[in-house]
């Protein structure tokens, strides 16, 4: 994991681009450095690279090789390519780009790669920049494109002055050979059929242009390699029609629809397959980092996961009364109480955790692979509710993601210790925080909906509030878990959203399987870069289980109404299948929970201003005039 930058500069030299921005180093703490490589006495490309240790030895970035490569690496190899456990897959990508120098192993090397990523690589024997991004997205990475032959060019995971950026798309890979410098030619790999995010419109030479640069002047030439491509890492859509009326069916008793489902043994199958296949994707998300290494070496596999008392104390009495909240407040209040210790949480693993069937489902999964002894970190985030005077005031943090939140906690394991970690937000510390700092990691996205999802996911990955559950409940806690695990992707796939429905209910099942294949498609132009940057702001790591390449791959082979079948209501038919996992997974109440955003869940969505729309240009996010 690293917060990487890349600059080319021509003509006047600037020796600030490592050194600008805290954005840029929040999101590596644990090494920071810089190379620079000379093109000509007046253009140098300047990496930098902050890292955040996640596995194997500590690999400064960028990282170099004796013949003058560079690599900055933000992503994980979780498949593809074999990365030892001990191994750091730095430096393991470096050895494999730099073991030959044409195109097509560059290209076969990335299509291979299970996992989220970002890269920029210098091969110096062809003086060649290369760049971009996973197939969705999950990575951030944005540029600057010259307006002038004096102008820099630069890649970087987040905003770090006031430059106008753009995320970089997830259409290929991208290469730039830098034998001269007065006219910057990007030549585009795409992906095998690529198409461009949020429309089903291919990548051709004809739309490149306009594509990856809108109407902004640029000089940069670009062009589409016609041959060479990039391997689709996901198959296409199943199209297939079901041969079933698309009528409504209403049903009073939903659960019964499922044990229903699940007594036709093809539907089971699937739903024992897709629950394999989801366990896979989880170990891998939970396993793959450098804590569990000391861990297993210094404690020969006793992971009882106490580093000190107070961690002790809470996770213990944690075990019980799991269920009842207390009294909140809002981080404000607990900062001003410089009486209270704060307890220091030491699990490994974070969840932000809604109750509803996405991140239940997540959760109980991370209980069948995890070691019983160790604890995990539940977020689950409220912002706050203007009430009348007269109710209490726990009930202005008692949202909707909150109620369901510890009714789904109530159907977890007990053996285990469950932190329910409440966050509380104070319309004026949103405000204070949004207006400093979550603004410009948010950038280059600038909707209503950008500003109410990317404000709600920043203070839950921060992880400071209150323990909802256990003897300490009541008492300021803060989660230091590096690794947190998100249910981004499920939506799109399962047609969790209410447009999924619209569709089906105007055009029948065509309509439905036309809006999840766009969905999927465009992915990497709707979120992921946004999550990424508001997670690792705070050193950490966000993982997305659904969106793991072999988990795709089989929801992509399904016939649609094995995902969801929208003739039923709302909380039975969107997600379908997943309910029938968390169902068989113990999970029978949090199964039926109905979709809701985290917007409308944390109650953030209309804090301020409850006329605006999602898709509106959000004044909050603009830079000061």
């Amino acid at each position: 994991m690293c917060g990487i930058c890349c600059v080319l500069l021509r003509g006047e030299v600037k020796d600030n681009w490592d050194s600008s921005c805290s954005r840029l180093k929040n999101r590596g703490p644990d090494a920071s450095s810089r190379a620079e490589v000379a093109i000509d006495p007046q253009t140098y490309i300047a990496f930098i690279g902050h890292v955040l240790h996640m596995r194997g030895d500590l690999t400064p970035q960028p990282t170099g090789d004796s013949h003058g490569n560079y690599l900055l690496w933000n992503g994980e190899i979780f498949g593809g390519l074999q990365v030892e456990e001990n191994e750091n897959d730095t430096a393991l990508l470096l050895k494999n780009l730099s073991f030959k120098s044409d195109v097509e192993h560059i290209l076969g090397s990335l299509s291979k790669i299970h996992g989220p990523w970002a890269f920029v690589y210098w091969q110096e024997e062809t003086k060649t920049l290369w760049f971009g991004r996973d197939f969705f997205g999950r990575r951030s990475l944005c540029w600057y494109l010259p307006k002038t032959s004096t102008d820099p060019f630069i890649l970087t995971s987040v905003r770090q002055n006031i430059e106008e950026l753009v995320e970089v798309p997830s259409i290929g890979i991208y290469s730039m050979t830098l034998t001269q410098t007065d006219i910057l030619d990007i030549t585009v790999y795409s992906w095998f059929e690529a198409v461009w995010p949020g429309t089903m419109t291919s990548v051709t030479t004809g739309n490149l242009c306009q594509g990856l640069t809108g109407d902004s002047d640029c000089s940069v030439k670009f062009n589409l390699h016609p041959n060479l491509h990039l391997t689709r890492c996901i198959p296409s859509l199943n199209k297939c029609l079901p041969d079933l009326d698309p009528c409504k069916i209403q049903t009073e008793k939903p659960e019964s629809v499922i044990d229903d489902l699940l007594h036709d043994a093809e539907f089971n199958s699937c739903v024992d397959k897709l629950t394999h296949l989801l366990l896979k994707s989880v170990t891998l998300r939970v396993f793959n980092q450098v804590m569990w290494n000391q861990t297993k070496n210094d404690h020969n596999n006793d992971l009882t996961g106490t580093s000190n008392s107070e961690v002790k104390t809470a996770q213990d009495n944690s075990r019980t009364d799991q269920s009842h909240p207390q009294p909140c407040r809002d981080s404000s209040e607990e900062a001003s109480d410089a009486r209270e210790t704060v307890i220091q949480g030491n699990s490994k693993v974070a969840i932000l955790f809604s109750g509803g069937v996405d991140s239940a489902v997540i959760t109980a999964l991370v209980d069948k692979c995890l070691p019983v002894h160790e604890s995990v970190d539940l977020i689950n985030v409220a912002f706050e509710r203007n009430l009348p005077q007269k109710q209490s005031a726990a009930e202005k943090w008692l949202v909707p993601d909150r109620q369901t939140g510890l009714m789904a906690l109530q159907e977890l394991n007990p053996a285990r210790t469950w932190n329910f970690v409440m966050v509380n937000v104070g319309i004026a510390e949103l405000q204070n925080l949004r207006s400093s700092h979550i603004r410009h990691l948010v950038y280059p996205l600038e909707t209503v909906l950008d500003d109410s999802i990317g404000c709600a996911v920043w203070f839950a990955a921060r992880g400071e509030g209150v323990l909802g559950n256990g003897e300490d409940a009541g008492k300021t806690y803060k989660s230091s878990a590096k690794v947190i695990l998100c249910g981004m992707g499920a939506d799109e796939q399962f047609a969790g959203y209410s447009r999924h429905r619209g569709k089906f209910e105007e055009l029948g099942w065509q309509g439905l399987i036309d809006e999840v294949e766009m969905e999927v498609q465009r992915i990497s132009a709707r979120n992921l870069g946004r999550d990424d940057r508001v997670i690792t702001d705070h050193g950490k790591e966000a993982r997305f289980p659904f969106l793991d390449e072999d988990v795709v791959s089989y929801l992509q082979s399904l016939p649609v109404h094995i995902k969801a079948d929208l003739r039923y209501p709302r909380g039975l038919g969107e997600k379908i299948l997943l309910r029938a996992c968390a169902v068989k997974l113990g999970l029978s109440k949090s199964a039926l929970f109905p979709k809701r955003a985290i917007q409308f869940g944390s109650r953030i969505a209309k804090t301020e201003n409850s006329k605006e729309k999602a898709s509106e240009k959000c004044s909050r996010l603009a830079d000061p005039t």
